[in-house]
């Protein structure tokens, strides 16, 4: 597992200054090769190792997740939770900022534990107190609307 991550980090570090436009035609698939060999024990292990990267790494590895095809892994992993794990981990604020337009994908984390939306919840507080938020008051109301959402679902 080791290995991978490691392999995942290198790729992310070799073209961390690329524009999207790489990651969406090319760089997604090198990592996606690498997570197609994944088992289920290895999914866990990464979403532990998750705390271990640096800021750059969970704002590519977001996008690059987010944009993981599902029919690929089938029930191995939810993608969803892997995401906004590492929006509640990102503290580049610019980036988080741009991950909350994603907030409806929430609703799609098939086991959400309590724990990580609470912390979404409180992402979202943060970004809402970000002075350089391009996202508007109706944004915020709709992420904050779905993270209750999700919890009513769930958990009440």
């Amino acid at each position: 597992m080791d290995n991978k991550l490691s392999k995942i980090k290198k790729i992310i570090k070799t073209y961390k200054d690329i524009d999207g436009d790489f990651w969406f035609y090319e760089g997604n698939d090198l990592i996606y090769e690498i997570l197609d060999t994944f088992d289920e024990i290895e999914w866990e292990n990464l979403k532990l190792d998750l705390n271990n990267l640096k800021d750059y790494e969970h704002s590519i590895f977001s996008r690059v997740i987010l944009s993981y095809d599902t029919d690929r892994i089938v029930d191995k992993v939810d993608v969803y939770e892997i995401f906004f794990t590492e929006f509640v981990l990102l503290s580049d604020l610019d980036d988080a900022d741009c991950l909350l337009q994603d907030i409806m994908y929430l609703k799609n984390i098939r086991k959400p534990k309590l724990d990580l939306l609470e912390k979404v919840k409180e992402k979202i507080k943060i970004l809402k107190n970000f002075k350089e938020t391009i996202n508007d008051q109706n944004m915020f109301l709709f992420a904050e609307n779905t993270v209750e959402e999700v919890i009513k679902k769930h958990y009440r």
